[in-house]
């Protein structure tokens, strides 16, 4: 039987969807990666109602066409659900209800038509706040009943539209509007007619959705279009598999690929051998070069290559350093239309660091190539490293690490509250991490870049939580578990 899970929260409970589809897999409100967190199938069904879009990021339209393609069907109403099914419709997602088609039909526009503030799940995400379509919907109910005129409606539907979804309820909105010339009559007998009425249309959209699934499809999905793998999208596949610790908590193999960047002494080498080995294989394709028996010979005395040498892409050789080097060197040399035996142009050399004047220009060219890396479609080096990481005895060493520091954040924070991540300040956080690094201030732009973040911007997002706790707790040294992952024949 094909698997039905549903994203719910306050627009309706738990109690009334399994009184309708008792077999339906119930998860909170939707946010960004959770659908990639699901392990889902051909032929299964997703249906989307409530979603977080201000505290942290909506589902992005991407994840579900990712599903759709995968030939999961997804179905959306009420909430985010209704917005996502009318702007993903053309590609098969499934929207219900009079919201979703008044998105479709351009009716409403704004994603704040559907939000509301509400409780967290153990206090049964009790509304605090009205839904501007819900809003809407009574005015034109209580103006149908001939409870307010249209011009009371026009003005009350005005106010709230006028305010930001959070401060969205009866008493408010009808006070400023009752300043703004509806009468006081008017405001009360909306406000009866409110209390006294069932007018919530998400509700209601919802509960024809719910409905639906009673008799889901047979088959999978059918999609037409074609999926373009971005970077975005794989990276974050990659961001939602992870470990989940305890009841509650979800940590990412993404921390930790990032508490393994920013710890370990030894990782600007395993990643250097790592991508020199990658860029070495499409070297290897682009150039269509022949291979000596000289570079094709193992390099035993190397041993943290063989954690990158066990590529298929050379006739099953395994290569030698100098052999990847120069493969390397050739492809980079082309791409960038450098002459192999001219000195290094300007606009090359200012990648290099001083020290680095002596190497060799293969072995430049070939650090350039690695050190300004542009990841293809097809490749995650992200990926290779947390396969491997796994397959280690420092995965759970960083585990650790990523859920102490969590826990510690959060206890600082519960302490002092205006102690926030977000406020640190980046001068002291790039210092404190070239200590550990062991480099000079000056040189931490190359260090970064070679610890494989992408620029200052993202360093500082994934380094910010783990700052405080590496300077007041501590973390120890990891160079003997990056010594025996160097070691991973893979």
């Amino acid at each position: 039987m094909s698997r039905i899970v549903v994203f719910a929260g306050p627009t309706i409970s738990q109690k009334q969807i399994h009184a309708l589809v008792p077999a339906a897999e119930i998860r909170p409100p939707i946010a960004a990666e959770d659908l990639i967190r699901v392990a889902l199938a051909p032929g299964d069904l997703v249906a989307i109602i409530d979603g977080f879009y201000f505290q942290s990021a909506a589902v992005r339209h991407k994840e579900i066409l990712a599903l759709l393609k995968s030939g999961v069907h997804v179905w959306g109403a009420a909430s985010i659900g209704a917005l996502r099914a009318a702007e993903l419709a053309s590609f098969g997602m499934r929207g219900f209800g009079r919201i979703f088609k008044a998105y479709l039909q351009g009716d409403i526009e704004g994603d704040d038509e559907v939000a509301i503030l509400h409780a967290p799940k153990d206090m049964g995400y009790t509304n605090l706040t009205e839904a501007l379509v819900n809003i809407r919907y009574a005015c034109e109910c209580a103006v149908a009943a001939g409870v307010i005129s249209s011009d009371a409606h026009n003005k009350i539907v005005a106010t709230a539209t006028a305010l930001p979804f959070h401060e969205r309820t009866y008493p408010h909105i009808l006070n400023l509007a009752t300043k703004q010339g509806l009468s006081q009559d008017m405001a009360q007998k909306l406000q009866s007619f409110v209390q006294g009425q069932q007018l919530d249309l998400k509700r209601k959209d919802a509960l024809e959705l719910i409905q639906a699934l009673c008799t889901p499809p047979q088959e999978p999905a059918e999609a037409s279009f074609t999926l373009h793998e971005t970077a975005f999208l794989r990276n974050w596949r990659i961001s939602g598999q992870g470990t989940v610790i305890g009841d509650d908590m979800y940590v990412s193999d993404f921390d930790i690929l990032t508490a393994y960047q920013l710890f370990s002494k030894g990782y600007p080498g395993v990643r250097y051998h790592i991508l020199l080995e990658k860029l070495a294989e499409m070297a290897h394709r682009s150039l269509d070069v022949a291979l000596s028996s000289d570079h094709a010979k193992v390099a035993e005395d190397r041993p943290e290559a063989t954690l990158e040498n066990a590529a298929s892409g050379y006739s099953g050789a395994v290569l030698s350093e100098d052999a990847l080097t120069d493969l390397v060197a050739q492809y980079v040399a082309k791409q960038c239309r450098i002459n192999l035996h001219e000195e290094l142009p300007e606009r090359i050399r200012r990648w290099l660091q001083p020290r680095e004047e002596t190497l060799s220009q293969p072995q430049q060219l070939a650090l350039l190539g690695v050190r300004l890396w542009q990841e293809p479609r097809s490749l995650s080096w992200q990926k290779i490293v947390i396969d491997r990481l796994k397959e280690s005895n420092m995965f759970h060493s960083l585990l650790k690490i990523v859920v102490q520091s969590r826990i510690f954040n959060e206890t600082l924070q519960e302490q002092d509250h205006g102690v926030q991540l977000r406020r640190l300040s980046s001068a002291q956080i790039y210092e404190w991490f070239m200590q550990r690094w062991e480099g000079e201030r000056a040189d931490w732009q190359f260090a970064i870049l070679d610890r494989g973040f992408n620029d200052t911007a993202d360093f500082l997002e994934r380094a910010r939580p783990f700052y405080l706790f590496d300077k007041y707790v501590g973390v120890s040294n990891m160079d003997r578990e990056a010594d025996s992952m160097a070691r991973t024949r893979v």
